[in-house]
């Protein structure tokens, strides 16, 4: 067996969608003949809103080891530099925006989540003990590639950068024009980011649609790694009520979600219904609390549950117990998987996504089959409509995926992909 470290700064018990990829990866890649250890800080797994995902926790090191994996868990403060550009009188004199020009021209992005500094002197007391093959980063914060490459440097050790997200998901949007000083910033992460990327094994990106960006700034591969569900947690003998007509909308809905077209629709749908008979659960939505007041505003609050952020168990429980499960589209902005959506695949429940914009999940929903897309409220309407009717005459809704083009989409398949890959560079170098 050889030794990969992953350097991440989302992982359990933080609840974020980023920690469960990482996850997946030591649980799956001893099977492919590498043991794994990871770096990360403490998190106290009751985080929801996003100032506590940037809060202190000193807890002390620990060290938790698995069979084929161990996890180092370290105590986590904000960057001395934030500390002081969020002092009243540093923004009074606009000193602020010097603190924040001078870490960005010095190459230190994303500064608010400071992996770099927390995780620094363990990466390389890891090192110095233990024989690596691999590190993989993954990003953001864009300051754990500053620090694989330092690692690198030191202890000449190849890495992977795993993009999660890109250094501006902006550029996914359609019509984006950023201001002057959005252009400065994106050409000063893009003038070390090429640098960085340059030093890497190879890049891997949830979706397509950050490669062209990426090859702007380097020659390095790049292998498409999508997120994923976990097969063996929709295994559970968990089915929908015969009592109710049960609707879900799972998870973080933002902004530029396009939630318009969808209320309406259910306003259509719900005008002769039952409320005993219907219940809508929106799951996670009240971290955002101008979504959740939109929602029940529109919506007649006797068929309306809306929930904090849940755990991944218990989130997959509710998933199984939907019979329809909404996925409302990104308005304008293209070219990018949510998470939510390979969770939706693997419950083997129909989705329901709204409007639908020509895009990547348009095209994931229609190869597997796994649902049907509205591109008005009163489609939308309309297909809810046969839905219950095939419920109330039938018990259950007719589902038509297709499992091996669904199984593709399953954690386990893509780190399959990721090991093969993995296995596939370092042969090049060693």
């Amino acid at each position: 067996m050889e030794n990969i470290l992953i350097l991440t700064y989302y992982y359990p018990p933080c609840k974020g969608v980023s920690a469960y990829r990482p996850l997946s990866w030591t649980k799956d890649f001893h099977k492919y003949g590498f043991n794994t250890t990871v770096i990360t800080r403490h998190w106290g797994g009751d985080e929801k809103k996003w100032e506590e995902y940037l809060a202190d926790n000193i807890s002390e090191k620990e060290t938790i080891t698995y069979q084929n994996s161990k996890t180092i868990y370290l105590p986590y403060k904000k960057n001395r530099y934030i500390r002081h550009a969020e002092k009243k009188w540093v923004q009074t004199l606009g000193l602020n925006r010097l603190i924040y020009f001078w870490l960005a021209i010095s190459g230190n992005f994303h500064r608010e989540v400071d992996g770099y500094n927390c995780f620094k002197k363990c990466l390389y007391d890891e090192l110095s003990k233990e024989k690596y093959k691999l590190i993989i980063v993954t990003s953001p914060p864009l300051n754990l590639i500053k620090l694989a490459v330092k690692a690198n440097k030191k202890f000449n050790i190849p890495f992977v950068v795993d993009f999660q997200d890109s250094w501006n998901n902006m550029m996914l949007a359609e019509n984006y024009k950023p201001d002057t000083k959005e252009i400065f910033y994106n050409y000063i992460k893009e003038l070390y980011l090429k640098k960085w990327l340059n030093k890497s094994l190879f890049i891997t990106a949830v979706t397509p649609s950050f490669t062209p960006f990426i090859r702007k700034l380097t020659h390095k591969p790049v292998e498409i790694i999508t997120n994923g569900f976990e097969k063996e947690a929709y295994l559970k003998d968990i089915k929908s009520s015969d009592a109710f007509f049960n609707i879900s909308l799972m998870g973080t809905v933002h902004p530029i979600q396009d939630i318009t077209m969808m209320l309406d629709g259910l306003n259509l749908f719900l005008q002769d219904k039952d409320p005993k008979k219907i219940k809508l659960n929106f799951i996670g939505l009240n971290s955002f609390p101008e979504i959740s007041k939109k929602i029940t505003t529109v919506i007649p609050k006797t068929f309306t549950t809306i929930s904090d952020r849940v755990s991944m168990e218990k989130s997959v429980e509710l998933t199984l117990s939907a019979h329809v499960l909404l996925f409302p589209s990104y308005k304008g902005y293209k070219g990018y998987y949510t998470a939510k959506i390979f969770e939706y695949l693997g419950s083997g429940r129909n989705i329901l996504m709204v409007p639908g914009n020509k895009d990547i999940v348009d095209d994931l929903i229609l190869s597997t089959q796994t649902g049907k897309i509205a591109n008005s409220e009163r489609e939308f309407a309309e297909i809810l409509e046969n839905w219950y009717s095939e419920w109330k005459n039938t018990g259950t809704i007719e589902y038509h995926g297709i499992k091996e083009n669904i199984d593709f989409y399953s954690r386990e398949h893509q780190n399959s992909i990721l090991c093969n890959a993995i296995k596939k560079h370092l042969a090049y170098i060693y």
